[in-house]
């Protein structure tokens, strides 16, 4: 059952514990409900709602209230997520006695506003869609080294149940093996998170032999859709010899709009050579397709609730509320501290859930492996296969 997977053993607080009848804590959802990433903002308020809603709003005598908040900035579809709005936000979770937890942001520019606030008042935050390596760890490859610019108490206090960004790139290192690349070539837009999604690509694509873009079997973007290079560019139209695999950071790019459904038609291809490869786009998120068993009674009961279908992120919204719910139970007398939360939390072990069974290691990052490959197909992504790290 679902409830089973959003609390297990939710009823099992110990009489006369610490916990009053009556009592109660909040757990605040920060999320982007306005603007360009409305659709997935909202899609992770309704998953978290229907894990509350599946544990009855509370962890055995204590009881559980959730309060949700846009971390938009401006009018219409010029709203995006906004620094101060997410450090507001924090700020005023902090700022409530009653508060237990967070869970947010989505973007992790957002996460690096909110995240030394929560941390500082010492509550647990979980991210669903937050991937950054530095919101964990201060550089790529940095072990257990704590990221203090955005942890500065030296205590960490976030995790997150979406693969980092460093898993990401090596799930596209992966898929480029497995497609028989003979060459590859990495491009960065020249941004932190483009270098890092190269190094990480280049440190796991071992044994694939290297060349410049232009002569690639295989041209791997890590960067985001603001500054696309030109050879990308390239790679990106109908007529390129090549296969393209870039990051969901580009998941909607303008760039790929141009890209036809069916057969690619290419005057410029003599005859008799080889047919474009594609575009391909890896997601940390799985596609709903894929959830295991679990994952699949979530996505029916989110259709019979919200009736419509969930997109890639509902999933993972569920998933960080049902693992917030659980750290309060496994918390055990402690459940109204913020204290013993966290802790909880990063003794997360074998967890069976919605998104498959994982734990949270030594910095906050889930080990699940697990990941998606889509083609652009008509200038839409579609589901392709799932990803797999090894």
């Amino acid at each position: 059952m679902l409830a089973a997977l959003a609390l297990a053993g939710a009823g099992c607080s110990t009489p006369g514990s610490g916990i009053q009848a009556g009592e109660h804590v909040t757990v605040y959802v920060s999320m982007p409900l306005r603007g360009s990433g409305a659709v997935e903002g909202r899609d992770v308020v309704r998953g978290a709602k229907l894990a509350l809603a599946d544990a009855h709003g509370k962890v055995g005598q204590l009881g559980v209230r959730a309060v949700y908040l846009d971390d938009t900035a401006g009018r219409g579809a010029r709203a995006r997520w906004s620094q101060a709005v997410a450090a507001a936000n924090a700020r005023r979770a902090s700022e409530d006695s009653t508060a237990i937890a967070y869970v947010g942001d989505f973007d992790s520019g957002a996460t690096r506003a909110s995240l030394p606030i929560t941390n500082q008042a010492r509550m647990l935050q979980v991210s669903p869609a937050s991937a950054a390596i530095d919101l964990v760890q201060p550089f790529l490859g940095a072990g257990d080294q704590l990221a203090e610019d955005v942890q500065p108490t030296g205590e960490r206090t976030f995790g997150r149940v979406i693969p980092s960004d460093q898993v990401q790139a090596e799930a596209a290192a992966a898929w480029a093996k497995r497609l028989g690349a003979r060459s590859v070539a990495a491009l960065s837009d020249g941004s932190l998170f483009g270098d890092t999604m190269v190094t990480a690509f280049r440190q796991a694509e071992g044994g694939l032999p290297r060349t410049e873009p232009r002569r690639a079997d295989l041209l791997y973007y890590g960067g985001t859709a603001a500054e696309v290079p030109a050879s990308v560019k390239r790679d990106a139209s109908p007529c390129s010899r090549q296969t393209l695999i870039a990051s969901d950071a580009m998941f909607g790019a303008p760039l790929f709009r141009s890209i036809p459904a069916g057969v690619f038609n290419c005057p410029l291809i003599p005859a008799g050579e080889a047919a474009p490869r594609g575009v391909l786009v890896t997601s940390a998120a799985q596609d709903p397709a894929q959830l295991p068993a679990a994952g699949q009674k979530f996505v029916r009961a989110f259709g019979g609730r919200y009736g419509r279908d969930p997109g890639r992120y509902a999933a993972y919204g569920y998933e960080a509320m049902a693992v917030v719910l659980d750290s309060i139970r496994r918390a055990g007398d402690g459940g109204d501290a913020r204290d013993s939360v966290v802790n909880a939390f990063f003794d997360t072990r074998d967890r069976n859930s919605v998104l498959g069974t994982y734990s949270i290691d030594d910095v906050g990052n889930t080990t699940l492996n697990a990941l998606a490959g889509y083609r652009i197909t008509g200038g839409r992504p579609v589901f392709a296969n799932p990803l797999r790290v090894p």
